[in-house]
């Protein structure tokens, strides 16, 4: 298969026009491929699949169909890059593909899950290096009752906090189903969910797909560090002695 992100690399390129590439004994003009859209089928999403999940994220199987985990693959890719959260993977993506996950940065346990609140992204880092990224959805700051009754506004907890207890498959609250959530705060916990929209939707847990909790909880034992910051508290607040 083409690696349409070299050749979008080459010195000289300009983006959305078919660009021009040497390789030895030949000359090739290939254009780029057009924007992926969910539903989308074929041998460039199997590319895209393969190149998303080199770069550290997780679109499920690499089956050529741009279903609802490749979404959730390109809608954490678009939120690390601040990119529209649009869930349509352009042209001129490509290249992003291609770079580093940094990461957010060191922290004093080189085991340990990050929640950015602002960027809606899960971090999965291991041996302080990213094993991979994922989109979630945290709280929408909306009004609701609480398990007394009472009138609260939906609020993720920021600060380190601990996983100090989980549950197997699904578990009914009084907001809702969670699957296999893993708590770290009370009634907060970290879980699957059927809805993972691209923006704060929970009433104050973390959401994720329920393929990537699927995998998450192979990697998350009790004890293990959460991080969640973004909205009212740094990240450098959080690791600052």
């Amino acid at each position: 298969m083409f690696n349409y992100v070299t050749a979008f690399l080459v010195i000289g390129l300009s983006l959305g026009t078919p660009t021009s590439i040497d390789v030895p004994g030949e000359s090739l003009t290939n254009p780029l491929p057009p924007d992926l859209h969910p539903g989308s089928v074929g041998p460039t999403v199997v590319d895209l699949q393969e190149r998303l999940v080199a770069a550290g994220f997780f679109p499920g199987r690499t089956d050529g169909v741009y279903g609802r985990q490749t979404v959730g693959a390109v809608l954490a890719f678009q939120k690390l890059y601040d990119l529209e959260r649009t869930a349509v993977f352009r042209q001129e993506d490509w290249p992003l593909l291609e770079r580093q996950i940094t990461g957010p940065g060191p922290a004093p346990e080189p085991d340990r899950i990050e929640v950015d609140l602002r960027r809606q992204v899960l971090y999965l880092i291991e041996a302080e290096t990213i094993a991979g990224v994922f989109p979630i959805s945290s709280a929408n700051g909306e009004p609701y009752r609480n398990a007394r009754g009472r009138l609260i506004h939906a609020v993720t907890p920021e600060g380190r906090f601990e996983f100090n207890r989980s549950r197997k498959g699904w578990w009914e609250s009084y907001l809702g189903f969670l699957y296999s959530p893993f708590y770290f705060y009370g009634g907060y916990a970290l879980h699957g969910s059927r809805s993972v929209p691209a923006f704060p939707a929970s009433h104050g847990c973390v959401r994720v797909e329920i393929e990537d909790m699927d995998f998450l909880k192979t990697r998350i034992e009790l004890g293990m560090p959460i991080y969640l910051y973004g909205d009212q508290i740094s990240r450098q607040e959080l690791i600052t002695p």
